[in-house]
């Protein structure tokens, strides 16, 4: 477990460290990203919310956003699908720090997942990095 959900305090000032862009890049990792996305759905937040912290956060960083590199909507949008089911489960007094422990408990260590739903084509090409793409890969050949 990141050193970020070890407390609910811990948790607030990982939210507070993302959101001012003092957390170095190096920190922005899957769990990280899944932490952020765990707690901002779980307030009511969804997609649109989602991607505008993290294109936020990208540009305190100097990361760039161009067809090729930075932000993938497409693997965004999927991650939060699959967060949002996770979620559905959690009890009604579950927290942001509730949620975001379940989800990269959850979820942290099956990064590529993604490509359970998604071929390479897909999640190469540059028309899913800037908009949507549903899934390629029938439920029926999913792992």
């Amino acid at each position: 477990m990141p050193p970020y959900l070890i407390s609910e305090d811990a948790f607030t000032e990982f939210l507070r460290r993302f959101e001012t862009g003092e957390m170095p890049r190096s920190e922005w990792n899957h769990s990280a990203h899944l932490a952020v996305a765990a707690a901002t759905i779980h307030t009511g937040g969804g997609p649109a919310e989602v991607r505008a912290k993290i294109l936020a956060y990208n540009a305190t960083q100097g990361i760039v956003s161009t067809p090729a590199t930075g932000y993938h909507e497409t693997i965004t949008r999927f991650w939060v699908e699959r967060i949002r089911e996770l979620s559905a489960g959690l009890g009604r007094g579950a927290t942001e720090w509730d949620a975001a422990r379940a989800v990269v408990s959850a979820f942290a260590h099956r990064g590529r997942l993604f490509s359970s739903y998604y071929s390479y084509d897909v999640a190469a090409c540059r028309e899913a990095r800037a908009s949507y793409r549903p899934p390629d890969i029938p439920d029926i050949l999913r792992a």
